[in-house]
């Protein structure tokens, strides 16, 4: 994959409705206080009270008459102006959504202060202060709407120039597993893995595939948005930002209890369920509680608009039969006749060679067009166990399996809001999840298990300092830990059983090999296992906001420090293909040759044989360095121009045990590619468990440093927004900007499975002659005949919009 991709575009979109501001868990009210001359007001107060908590911020106007009310939660708000020679205004019900930028302006009357005036809300608040373009999604969608799963992305459908559908990648149904693979999503034409995910202003992007970490519950949820482009500088990586804002409690008490039940007596059958069976059984319970209001403890403390508390729980229970119909080896021909197979089955004893390799002499047909007990290799005899009896005679779909999918999550977040004064407020969040669940394969007894926890804290501040500044400052624990492992793993050495020459030391790699016969279904559990996480993302987020004449400016910065553990192990119980050339007469013409993939497999003839040998680990670390200026000038009461320029810093990778090996190599070969461990001094320090042969070149000198790939210091992206308002129900937006973008961590992880911490293999047979077998999985020796290559001078990837 490119680390490069370059798309410029000049998006000029004329919108009816309101799009948001730039993605952020919290919003804004803005706007100017005039007098009946439409002259500026300096001086006024202006207060804004939270109606769930009560909670109250105030600020004065500056000499331009601009007020700001940055970094809000979202929630119902009251807004009051008032000063002495003029009669105070009021306007009530202002709902400001996450990443909104509400434009309220204010006009005072020559009266006494004590009558207030009060602005009847209107139509929906016109947002006018910036260019950017995203779609909130609030509450009562989410809970209303029917989500099949209770996903709260599926909603993401809902907005212009998104696509949704699943899974998410080829690579993540092997490796990612789980609910999370069953979901992706493509904005504005980006790539899937382009996405960024936040809940409550952290990271919720998983390091591996760029999907989310934390699926939270839908009543934990208050609203979420997708910011589909041209988003000011405070926000930096993906095109696509999905951030999600939790619940708060309030002074009043609130729950909610839910149970959502299916099952298969309440359903039909479906096309490939056999009509002399009952439906396959289906169970799904998905139930759980939400509670929040006031902490108040008797006697003791009362909390009320200062203290509050919101806790969430949900389970789910499901038990799915699958449908799978397969083809397994017929009765008799698992005994070795094939004489009910109109294609003869030829002995490969028999072929007669010359020096070149070719047969020159037509081979003997097995008599009877049966093959001997005797020459059944004892691995096939003993794989054959694996697979189940045919149900009918058919050679094909000769058996129905309707194992069942198995599900079990639980997750739980709980949330604590505290004011601690009129220009501090505090909230802190905590959430668990834990996902166990197993994907049966066609072959019964196979399947994959998958083990997937989460964990996410934050806590944030909120302070106003004087009547033009507020600091908004975040900080943020994530952390997932993803187990993709074979059923049989650490409990049964099948590939040492079963006597196949590769060596199986290691119990987390233990299963059953996989076994490709043509006409057969594939035996064998997921190739793509173990594939282990163990993830952690500590983050600090501070974004200072001032407002000064017609300006609103914002400035800041974010530290991550990442570490990414990965296991990823492939093909290493090995994987051996049967085609059914050993048992033709290759003289013939094609459609004459006869011979069965099956019969070959009896023998113990394979055409490809491939296998890993070592286990890949990963110990990544590396610091993400972000800082940013953005301002909104107000030129004119009808424009505003939004300029910021944002500078990052995503380190490349390093491993803490130095086990990256990239390759130095040419486009043009010009020279022949070497093996280069990170760091200086001697390559096979530590623990590496194989030396390559002598005529392999591998060094250890330094020439790429420590790092996966050179880190790039020129991340500069400039933001320009223009947005005029040309009505009260019209406001022209243009702008543009550049957004860099991560390539997902699972594409740097390939660079730990060289030589030589891992060798893996693959292997054609010889055309006519099996020369390969259990026994000797491998005849050639000699490099790796898999090297991957993470291209080490590329600079960073980015999107132009």
């Amino acid at each position: 994959m490119l680390k490069r991709s370059t798309v410029v575009t000049l998006l000029l979109a004329i919108l009816l409705i309101a799009p948001l501001s730039a993605q952020t868990p919290s919003g804004e009210i803005s706007g100017v206080v005039n007098d009946q001359t439409a002259a500026a007001v300096a001086g006024v107060k202006v207060a804004l009270v939270n109606l769930a908590t009560n909670a109250t911020r105030e600020v004065q106007t500056n000499d331009s008459g601009l007020y700001a009310f940055p970094a809000l939660a979202p929630g119902i708000y009251t807004l009051k102006a008032e000063k002495q020679g003029f009669r105070a205004v009021e306007r009530k019900n202002i709902e400001v959504l996450v990443g909104s930028a509400n434009r309220i302006d204010l006009a005072l009357e020559v009266g006494e202060i004590t009558n207030v005036v009060e602005v009847a809300g209107g139509a929906p608040i016109l947002q006018s202060e910036n260019a950017s373009i995203g779609t909130v999604i609030e509450n009562r969608s989410i809970v209303e709407l029917p989500l099949n799963g209770r996903n709260y992305l599926q909603l993401t459908s809902l907005i212009p120039g998104a696509t949704t559908n699943g899974p998410a990648s080829a690579q993540g149904v092997q490796r990612m597993g789980g609910q999370r693979n069953s979901f992706a999503l493509n904005v504005s034409g980006q790539r899937i893995h382009f996405n960024h995910y936040s809940l409550d202003g952290i990271e919720n992007t998983d390091l591996n595939f760029n999907s989310y970490m934390l699926l939270p519950s839908l009543d934990a949820i208050r609203e979420f948005k997708v910011e589909s482009g041209l988003f000011d500088a405070e926000y930096g990586r993906a095109i696509a930002q999905v951030n999600v804002s939790t619940k708060s409690g309030g002074n009043q008490f609130h729950g909610t209890l839910f149970e959502f039940l299916r099952n298969s007596a309440l359903d039909a059958k479906n096309y490939f369920d056999r009509a002399d069976r009952p439906i396959p059984p289906f169970k799904r319970n998905q139930y759980g509680a939400t509670v929040g209001g006031p902490v108040q403890i008797p006697k003791l403390y009362n909390g009320k608009d200062r203290l509050f508390f919101m806790f969430n729980w949900e389970g789910l229970r499901e038990r799915k039969a699958l449908t799978q119909t397969i083809n397994v080896p017929l009765a008799a021909e698992r005994l070795g006749d094939f004489s009910a197979n109109p294609s003869i089955i030829y002995d490969p004893r028999t072929r007669v060679f010359d020096a070149a390799g070719n047969v020159t002499a037509a081979p003997t047909a097995f008599a009877g067009n049966k093959i001997p007990d005797n020459r059944i290799h004892p691995v096939s005899r003993k794989l054959l166990a694996f697979y189940p009896l045919p149900q009918n005679g058919n050679r094909v779909g000769n058996f129905l399996n309707d194992e069942s999918k198995r599900i079990d999550a639980d997750q739980y977040t709980y949330r604590v809001d505290f004011t601690e004064s009129s220009n501090s407020s505090w909230f802190f969040r905590h959430s668990i999840s834990h996902e166990l669940g197993l994907d049966p394969y066609p072959i019964p007894n196979m399947g994959i298990n998958t083990d997937t926890d989460v964990q996410q804290g934050v806590i944030a501040n909120t302070r106003t300092i004087g009547s033009s500044k507020v600091n908004d400052m975040r900080i943020g624990l994530s952390r997932l830990v993803n187990g993709h492992i074979s059923p049989r793993a650490n409990v049964q050495n099948v590939v040492k059983e079963l006597g196949i020459n590769i060596p199986s030391d290691n119990p987390l790699y233990w299963g059953v090999p996989n076994i490709i016969t043509t006409g057969i279904s594939n035996l064998g559990e997921e190739s793509d296992a173990p594939f282990i996480n163990y993830d952690t993302t500590f983050q600090l987020i501070d974004n200072f906001s001032w407002t000064f004449g017609k300006h609103s400016a914002k400035f800041g910065g974010e530290w991550r420090r990442v570490r990414y553990n990965q296991i990823g192990g492939v093909v290493t119980r090995g994987r051996f293909n049967f085609d059914g050339r050993f048992t033709q007469q290759p003289l013939l013409a094609a459609a004459q040759r006869g011979g069965s993939a099956v019969a070959d497999f009896l023998l113990g003839h394979f055409n490809n044989s491939e296998g890993q040998i070592g286990a890949p680990v990963a110990n990544f670390r590396s610091n993400y360095f972000a800082l940013y200026a953005q301002d909104n000038w107000k030129i004119t009461p009808k424009l505003t121009l939004n300029y910021g320029l944002r500078w990052e810093n995503d380190q490349p990778f390093r491993d803490k045990h130095d086990a990256i090996v990239n390759i130095d190599f040419r486009w043009d070969n010009s020279f022949e590619p070497i093996y280069v461990r990170a760091g200086s001094g001697d390559p096979y320090a530590g623990s590496v468990p194989f030396r390559l042969a002598s005529d392999i070149k591998y060094v250890r000198d330094g020439r790429f440093g420590s790092r996966a790939y050179r880190n790039d210091l020129n991340d500069i992206a400039p933001r320009l927004g223009i947005a005029y308002q040309i009505n009260s129900k019209t406001v022209l937006r243009t702008g543009a900007g550049i957004y860099y973008v991560r390539d997902i961590g699972n594409a740097v992880f390939d660079i730990v499975r060289n030589a030589p911490f891992t060798v893996r293999r693959s292997e054609p047979a010889e055309s006519f002659r099996p020369n390969l077998s259990f026994e000797q999985p491998f005849a050639r020796t000699g490099a790796p005949t898999f090297i991957l290559i993470n291209q080490f001078d590329e600079p960073s990837s980015y999107v132009g919009q």
